[in-house]
């Protein structure tokens, strides 16, 4: 299943804050949760200082969510019924809850990454109008940051290329971001040229995904090589690159990604 949530809109409302607003908290690298799920502001609300002022991050539907004010950290203290967790824990929450700590943590980084005017090195202010920084010094306007990136299934035949990264165990298909100057067809084929040596053809749009994670949007494509080309590594990025038959391709061990998707279809014979 992708991560994506139809509801989910980073446009400031105003509204204020009720006991069914969530509340979102990434401290020290983790998120707070109620069990699996994204706490409600009734159950943090007795953690929290009495003159704390919420900030509102998003909303999805009618319900807003909140978080501490990005750019004043508050250490909130864990208790039975709220404990800190890795923020992978998402893959294995609910997919609606995973497509909203995604997202949040998504803007929250956008927040922490961008506390300054890259022009006057003023402070920055969040707009009230829009989802967006406004230095009130100079007038610059900052709005979230998203990436673009390609991921792509090369297969010929009933075989699929995988490829093992320096920094995973497991083998996994090819993606990168796309750069400056770039349509997404150029970015595919520069990164394959670049990480194995292999042109591809065929290519075939598939779907994308948005990856809060680390801030970019990953767009899916299926293309075909020639499994007897020679395979040429560029060893600053991988360890290994392979062709594998279909019977051996294992699945994912997390269901939440488009890289999953893709997997599973070839897997599958669909792809």
């Amino acid at each position: 299943m992708l991560l994506g949530h139809l509801d989910f809109s980073v446009q400031p409302t105003g509204a204020p804050i009720n006991d069914e607003s969530l509340f979102v908290h990434f401290q020290h690298g983790k998120i707070l949760l109620a069990q699996n799920n994204l706490p409600a502001w009734a159950q943090v609300r007795a953690l929290l200082p009495d003159d704390f002022q919420p900030f509102e991050l998003a909303h999805t539907g009618e319900q807003s969510i909140f978080s501490v004010h990005p750019h004043m950290p508050l250490d909130i203290a864990q208790n039975d019924l709220l404990q800190y967790r890795e923020t992978g824990i998402f893959r294995s929450m609910p997919f609606e809850q995973a497509s909203l700590l995604t997202s949040c943590l998504h803007l929250w980084n956008w927040y922490q990454n961008n506390r300054f005017c890259g022009k006057c090195a003023t402070p920055l202010q969040p707009d009230q109008k829009e989802r967006a920084l406004r230095c009130p010094h100079c007038g610059n306007l900052l709005f979230p940051m998203i990436a673009p990136a390609v991921i792509v299934a090369i297969t010929c035949g009933d075989r699929i290329l995988l490829a093992r990264n320096l920094r995973y165990e497991h083998y996994a298909l090819i993606a990168g971001y796309v750069e400056v100057g770039e349509t997404l067809e150029h970015a595919l084929r520069r990164e394959v040229k670049e990480e194995v040596g292999l042109e591809i053809h065929h290519i075939c749009y598939l779907g994308d995904q948005p990856w809060g994670v680390s801030g970019s949007h990953m767009f899916a494509f299926h293309a075909q090589a020639d499994d007897q080309a020679p395979i040429r590594i560029q060893q600053s990025e991988l360890r290994d690159a392979r062709w594998f038959n279909r019977e051996d391709v294992k699945p994912l061990p997390h269901k939440m990604s488009i890289a999953y998707e893709l997997i599973e279809r070839f897997r599958n014979g669909t792809l």
